[in-house]
């Protein structure tokens, strides 16, 4: 009775593997860590990856359009002898043409919903063919989707750029106090460039801050960052190696915001006509540049109220453990009309050579102080 038993469960196993789909061998899976999601003109989702490279093959941009994300996965697999897998997805781009029509969400859930995906996902938004640039980069190096992780991870310790994860989305997304952001890149000569921060309302995208003004946006963006540089053509000068700390409060029984902005660091260029060894005009300089960084911070707020998006997270200073003086859409309705005061207080601790002048020395005549030879 043992043996025919065990013969029956034998030929169960050897006849049955089917049944247990999620069993694979690793020379049969493809894990890839990106992704590209785009819409034509017949908003028709185009999903477009990296498949890595197995032994001595070369990896591969593949591309297919569908209506579902996990159809296009179906599809995907379907074009390819190993099962794509996207467990180690580490990086999803949406094109700039999506996230303006406010589908972000719509099509990010389906991520969400794999349990393999880690909420540390980074997100981004490009501009131009990035389909085409990942086919020309995959003939000159073929760790384009490598590269890319390593680029993003670096600048999420760095600081220069906005790096964004879903959880981080999700959770601006979420809050009726806030709204999301995300890193804009666009693609330029062949060559993916850092373009600034895509500002979202909901999941839609209604403006993009340019990388000129990328570096003040970060200085009320984030409580703490760190600034390699910061360049002010308009002053003739660029600021380098800038710690900010950004504090926001409320006056008058919350009829008016105050965000207060310090920046400590050093001038890393100055070409303009004061002299910086002076400390009469260091300081002077130093009084420009606050009022100067004060007006153009006051200018972006303006219009963040005007678009009615709060990317600065504003409202999330509103609540406490005691108190909660706003609804989401009380809240909402009084950031249009909010009066916001911005203050600067720049420190510098190095600008850079010192003038020194030359003291007055009585010349001495060299052929008068010889000696006579005998």
């Amino acid at each position: 009775m043992k043996i025919v038993f065990v013969l029956i469960m034998a030929a169960f196993l050897s006849g049955c593997a089917g049944l247990s789909p999620n069993q694979a061998v690793i020379e049969e899976i493809s894990p890839i860590i990106l992704m590209y999601l785009d819409e034509d003109d017949n908003s028709a989702l185009q999903s477009t990856i990296v498949i890595p490279a197995a032994r001595d093959e070369k990896k591969q941009v593949m591309t297919v359009r569908g209506s579902l994300v996990l159809e296009n996965k179906d599809k995907l697999n379907h074009r390819f002898y190993r099962q794509i897998r996207p467990g180690q997805l580490r990086m999803l781009f949406f094109s700039e043409e999506l996230a303006k029509k406010g589908r972000v969400m719509q099509r990010l859930n389906a991520f969400l919903r794999v349990p393999e995906i880690s909420g540390r996902l980074r997100l981004a938004v490009v501009r131009g063919d990035f389909e085409s640039f990942l086919q020309s980069q995959i003939n000159r190096q073929e760790g384009i989707d490598v590269y890319l992780y390593k680029m993003f991870k670096h600048y999420e310790r760095q600081g220069d750029m906005a790096i964004v994860n879903a959880h981080l989305f999700l959770e601006s997304y979420y809050s009726p106090y806030s709204d999301p952001i995300l890193p804009m890149f666009t693609v330029e000569q062949n060559q993916l460039v850092y373009a600034g921060s895509a500002l979202f309302q909901n999941d839609r995208l209604v403006k993009t801050i340019p990388v000129e003004d990328d570096h003040l946006f970060q200085t009320i963006a984030c409580a703490r960052r760190f600034h390699s540089h910061i360049p002010l053509p308009e002053h003739n000068i660029v600021l380098g190696k800038m710690f900010s700390t950004r504090q926001i409060r409320f006056a008058d029984r919350y009829h008016e915001g105050v965000v207060t902005v310090r920046l400590r660091g050093r001038v890393e260029e100055y070409t303009g006509d004061k002299d910086l060894s002076d400390p009469e005009q260091a300081a002077s300089l130093t009084r420009e540049l606050e009022q100067h960084l004060e007006e153009r911070l006051r200018k972006q707020i303006r219009e963040f109220q005007k678009l009615s998006i709060d990317p600065m997270q504003f409202g999330l200073r509103t609540l406490n453990l005691f108190r909660q003086p706003f609804s989401g859409s009380e809240w909402k309705r009084r950031w249009l009309e909010l009066p916001v005061t911005v203050r600067v207080e720049l420190a510098l601790d190095n600008f850079g050579s010192v003038k020194v002048k030359p003291k007055n020395r009585d010349r001495v005549n060299v052929s008068d102080s010889r000696e006579e030879l005998p």
